[in-house]
């Protein structure tokens, strides 16, 4: 294991002591591992202190952790640092509301020790390489997010890391509805704008810093999303619609009168395929059967 990673800081949030005691004899080898009794000691640790990853137990007193990570999740400061659950729920829509709350990974108890090791592990890495990507130039002039550059850089290395951790995968391509027709009512300014509008709802629709979202085209946008699967990804594409139709921004060529996105989405709960190209292809299919049943919508298939 590297240096950096070997300096990496774990914070877990856990008010039982055995919990803690058996986390921490997993970790404190590799990890210099802190703890805090509950979610709101957790938010005040945070004030001062940016732990690398966060391991959240999901049932506390008080502020619980799905709470907790919310809370996380809305500051600037915080909004970015991994958090593993831990929980003791096998239920599908427990794991959504994980997703839900900004989770980036979650553990069953009782903990099994290589699985919690490896999946601190993985987030580690991927934070750490997250932060190294962003003080890189692939950063899109108009909208601030990610450019195509960074998809044909990171996608293939992306599906390779999942493959090897046997992890899930999700990607999606959502399209602006009619764009063509609001460039041609409004101009191109207003165009620029709404592209602007648009890339921030889609990228604060994700709260997982490992995720990505890419201007891959015009006004095609691409969103990466490691460790999500099925559930994850179905949760996060609808979501995008909501907040689009919540935001209602005029389109008078549109037959819903504001812009909408059309979506389609790709997932593999365990990777397979790793040509990035193909991840790309199939997600395209999904984009134009959104499309075909009326846009403003989500078509959703597993690789």
């Amino acid at each position: 294991m590297d240096k950096v990673t070997m300096r990496a800081n774990i914070l877990v949030v856990e008010d039982d002591e055995l919990n803690y005691l058996v986390i921490h004899k997993i970790l404190a080898s590799h990890y210099c591992v802190e703890r805090c009794i509950s979610g709101y000691d957790c938010l005040q640790f945070c004030e001062s202190n940016l732990p690398d990853v966060i391991l959240m137990d999901v049932e506390m007193p008080g502020l619980n952790g799905l709470d907790t990570c919310k809370a996380l999740k809305k500051s600037e400061a915080t909004k970015d640092i991994p958090v593993i659950f831990v929980t003791s729920h096998h239920e599908d829509h427990k794991q959504t509301e994980c997703w839900q709350a900004g989770g980036s990974d979650f553990v069953t108890k009782p903990v099994n020790a290589l699985t919690l090791f490896h999946r601190v592990d993985a987030q580690v890495k991927l934070q750490r390489h997250y932060a190294h990507l962003k003080s890189m130039a692939f950063i899109d002039g108009l909208t601030q997010v990610y450019n195509r550059h960074y998809l044909t850089s990171e996608l293939e290395k992306r599906l390779s890391y999942a493959k090897r951790n046997g992890t899930a995968f999700s990607l999606i391509i959502a399209d602006i509805d009619w764009f063509k027709n609001y460039n041609d009512f409004y101009g191109h300014l207003k165009g620029d704008e709404c592209l602007k509008q648009v890339a921030q709802l889609i990228e604060g629709n994700h709260s997982r810093g490992e995720d990505a979202v890419v201007r891959y085209g015009g006004e095609e946008f691409v969103c990466i999303m490691p460790q999500a699967g099925e559930h994850g990804l179905e949760t996060l594409a609808n979501k995008l619609i909501k907040r689009l139709e919540d935001a209602k921004i005029p389109h008078e060529r549109s037959p819903f009168g504001h812009v909408t996105l059309s979506i389609g989405g790709v997932y593999s709960d365990v990777v397979q395929e790793l040509d990035d190209q193909k991840w790309l292809q199939l997600a395209d299919e999904q984009l134009y059967l959104a499309k075909a049943r009326g846009r403003n919508c989500v078509s959703i298939k597993e690789l």
